[in-house]
C-alpha cells in the first residue's frame, strides 16, 4: 500500500488497485478516448511504477516500448516522447478541472520527468480530517480495495526515493549544463579580450624600436637639393648605387620636418626619449648606441648604405635620368621612379598635372650595430611625407598586418608606398609591395 500523510495527522493508504481503478476512469473518459497515444503513455508509466520499476522510466525506454522506436534512435532529433508527455499533461489538467472529478484520486507527472505522481484530492483530505478514519464513504472504499489487493504493500518511501533520484538527475544535469555554459562564457570572454587587445600593425612595426633600451636617435638627411651623384662604376655603368651630394645645407625640407614631428610623436607617446640630429653629424659609433630612425632617402648616406643589400633598395639610372626603388627580383623594372630632370617648381591649379612619387620604408636589424634601424624616405619629398603619414596612422598600416605578423621582430621588413601629388600635396599613401626576409 502507498501511504500519504494528511495534514491533520491521519494516514490514508493508496493501493495499486485504487490507482488502477482511477486509471480506468481516466482512459474511458471522453478527454482520453480520442488520444490513443496519451492512453498508452499513461498506462505504461503507471504500470511501471506499480511494478517497482519507476527508475526505469526514461525517454528512450518509453520511445521503444510505447512508440515502437528503434533502440538506437536519436532522442535529440525524434521528440515523440516529449511531445506525448506534453499532450498527456494537458489532458490530465483538462480532466481534473471538471468539477465532477474533483473528489477523485489525482494523477500527474513529476515535473522534469515522466514518473507519475498520485495524490488524494483536497476534498477527501478535509473529509478524512474532520470525520476521522471511520468515514463511511472513504472507509468502505479503502476497505474494499484493501481486500482485493493481491501483491502486498507498496511503500511510499520507495516512490519518494524514485522521485528524489529523478530530481537529483535533473539537478545534476542542470549543474552540468551550468558549468558548461559558464566555461563557454569564460572562453568567449578570453577570445573577445584577445581580439579587442590584439596588437595593431603600428604596434607590431614599432615594437622592436620601443623594446630597445635607451633613447631613439632620429637622424634627418641634410642634402635637400640633390640630386645624388654616382658611386664607383659597376658592371652596368648606367645603373649605379647613388650617394648623396657632398653639398650640405642648414635647411631641412618641409616634408621631412612634418615626418620628423609625426614619428617623434608616436615614439614619445610610448615613453621613448627622442634625440634629433642632422645626418652629417652622425658617425657609425652613434648608430651603435640604440635604435635609430633615419629620415630621408637619397639625401641620407646611412639610408643608402643600409638598404643596399635588401630586396628593395635605392638606385639611380643616369641614362634615363631616373632615381627609383629597385626590386632585386625584378632589376629591370623602373615602375617606381622619379625623373631627376623634372622641373623643381610645378604648375599649380585645377588643370595642373598629377605626379607620382614613391617611398621606401625599411625596418632593419643591422648586423653591424646589433640594433634596429628604421629608414623612411621618398624618392622626392612628397614620398617622405606620405611615408610619415603611413607610419603614424594605424588605419593605413592595417593593410600590412599579415605581413608584419609573419615578419617578427628579428626579420627585415620593407614596405613600398606610392602617392599621387596634386598641387604639391601628396595624397593618401598606397601600399604597393611588402617584403619580410
Amino acid at each position: 500500500m502507498i501511504t500519504e500523510e494528511i495534514e491533520y495527522g491521519a494516514t490514508v493508504e493508496l493501493t495499486a488497485e485504487m490507482i488502477r481503478a482511477q486509471l480506468d476512469l481516466l482512459v474511458r473518459d471522453d478527454v482520453f478516448r480520442s488520444s490513443k497515444r496519451s492512453v498508452a503513455f499513461l498506462k505504461y508509466v503507471v504500470e511501471q511504477t506499480l511494478n517497482g520499476s519507476a527508475d526505469h522510466i526514461k525517454e528512450r525506454t518509453i520511445g521503444m516500448e510505447v512508440f515502437g522506436r528503434n533502440p538506437s534512435y536519436e532522442t535529440n532529433l525524434d521528440h515523440i516522447v516529449r511531445t506525448a508527455a506534453t499532450e498527456l499533461r494537458k489532458k490530465l489538467a483538462t480532466y481534473y478541472v471538471d468539477e465532477k472529478h474533483r473528489s477523485e484520486l489525482r494523477m500527474s507527472l513529476v515535473p522534469g520527468s515522466y514518473i507519475p505522481r498520485f495524490t488524494l484530492p483536497e476534498q477527501v483530505r478535509h473529509a478524512d480530517a474532520e470525520a476521522g478514519a471511520g468515514s463511511d464513504a472513504s472507509g468502505t472504499l479503502q476497505q474494499t480495495l484493501r481486500e482485493s489487493i493481491k501483491f502486498g504493500p507498496i511503500p511510499l518511501r520507495e516512490m519518494k526515493i524514485v522521485a528524489e533520484k529523478a530530481s537529483s538527475r535533473i539537478i545534476s544535469r542542470r549543474r552540468y549544463w551550468g558549468v558548461g555554459f559558464a566555461t563557454v562564457v569564460v572562453i568567449m570572454a578570453c577570445l573577445g579580450y584577445e581580439w579587442l587587445n590584439q596588437p595593431s600593425a603600428q604596434d607590431i612595426f614599432w615594437k622592436p624600436v620601443l623594446d630597445t633600451p635607451g633613447a631613439v636617435l632620429l637622424a634627418v638627411g641634410d642634402v635637400p637639393n640633390g640630386p645624388p651623384i654616382l658611386s664607383d662604376a659597376t658592371d652596368n655603368a648606367n645603373i649605379s648605387t647613388p650617394i648623396p651630394s657632398p653639398d650640405s645645407s642648414g635647411a631641412v625640407p618641409f616634408s621631412d620636418v612634418v615626418t620628423i614631428a609625426k614619428v617623434a610623436g608616436v615614439l614619445e607617446a610610448n615613453q621613448k626619449v627622442v634625440l634629433i640630429r642632422r645626418e652629417n653629424s652622425r658617425s657609425f659609433s652613434d648608430l651603435r648606441e640604440g635604435a635609430v630612425v633615419l629620415i630621408g632617402a637619397f639625401n641620407n648616406e646611412w639610408s643608402l648604405r643600409l638598404t643596399r643589400q635588401l630586396r628593395y633598395s635605392l638606385a639611380l639610372d643616369a641614362e634615363k635620368h631616373l632615381i627609383y626603388i629597385k626590386d632585386a627580383k625584378n632589376p629591370a623594372s623602373r615602375s617606381w621612379c622619379w625623373g631627376t630632370n623634372q622641373p623643381r617648381s610645378h604648375v599649380l591649379g585645377a588643370n595642373s598635372p598629377r605626379l607620382q612619387d614613391y617611398a621606401l620604408i625599411s625596418r632593419i636589424r643591422d648586423s653591424g650595430t646589433g640594433h634596429v634601424v628604421v629608414v623612411i624616405g621618398g624618392l622626392y619629398t612628397y614620398g617622405t611625407e606620405a611615408a610619415g603619414e603611413f607610419l603614424t596612422d594605424p588605419k593605413l598600416m592595417q593593410a600590412t598586418i599579415k605581413q608584419m605578423q609573419l615578419s617578427g621582430s628579428s626579420q627585415n621588413l620593407q614596405i613600398v608606398l606610392g602617392t599621387t601629388v596634386t598641387d604639391e600635396t601628396p595624397g593618401p599613401p598606397k601600399v604597393l609591395a611588402v617584403s619580410a626576409e
